[in-house]
C-alpha cells in the first residue's frame, strides 16, 4: 500500500476528500485552516512521516501515538470519570480536552486518580470510509504536505 499511494495517490483528490470530511480527519486534525486541532496538525506531515508511517497510522492509530497526544483517564474524587488530552497541568490544576474539543479544568484536590492510557484518541476503522484508492490519494497528498 505505501509503494502504492507514492506512485498511483492523487494528492489534489486526497485533499479535496480531507476537506470535504471524508474519514471524519478534519473532526480531529488540521491543514492549514481547514480542520479542528484536537490531533496532530498535519500541515507538515509530509517532511516527518513516511508513506508507510503514514498508512501505519490511519490503519493502526494506536500502535504509534505522537507526543502530547497520548490519552489520558482521570477519575475524580467524586468517582466521576473523564478521558481525554491533557492540555496542562499547573496551580490551577489538570486542564483535559476530550474528543469533542472541550477542554474541563479539575482543580488538583479533585482528582483522585490519573492514568496514560496506550490507545489512541483516533478511533480504528476510519479507513474503511475509504476506497483503496481514495486512500492511497489521501497518503499521496498527506505525504505531500511540506
Amino acid at each position: 500500500m505505501a509503494q502504492d499511494a507514492a506512485r498511483t495517490g492523487r494528492p489534489e483528490v486526497g485533499a479535496r476528500n480531507f476537506a470535504a470530511g471524508k474519514g471524519a480527519c478534519v473532526a480531529c486534525h488540521q491543514v492549514g485552516e481547514v480542520g479542528r486541532a484536537i490531533g496532530p496538525n498535519l500541515s507538515r506531515i509530509g517532511a516527518i512521516r513516511t508513506e508507510r508511517e503514514l498508512v501505519e497510522s490511519i490503519l493502526f492509530p494506536s500502535n504509534t501515538i505522537a507526543r502530547d497526544y497520548e490519552l489520558h483517564a482521570v477519575v475524580t474524587t467524586d468517582g466521576q470519570s473523564h478521558v481525554g488530552l491533557v492540555k496542562s497541568r499547573g496551580p490551577e490544576g489538570l486542564v483535559l480536552m476530550d474528543a469533542a474539543g472541550q477542554l474541563q479544568t479539575f482543580p488538583t484536590a479533585s482528582v483522585a486518580s490519573q492514568t496514560q492510557l496506550d490507545t489512541s484518541l483516533m478511533p480504528g476503522g476510519l479507513d474503511a470510509a475509504f476506497t483503496p484508492a481514495e486512500l492511497a490519494d489521501l497518503i499521496a497528498w498527506l505525504r505531500s504536505l511540506r
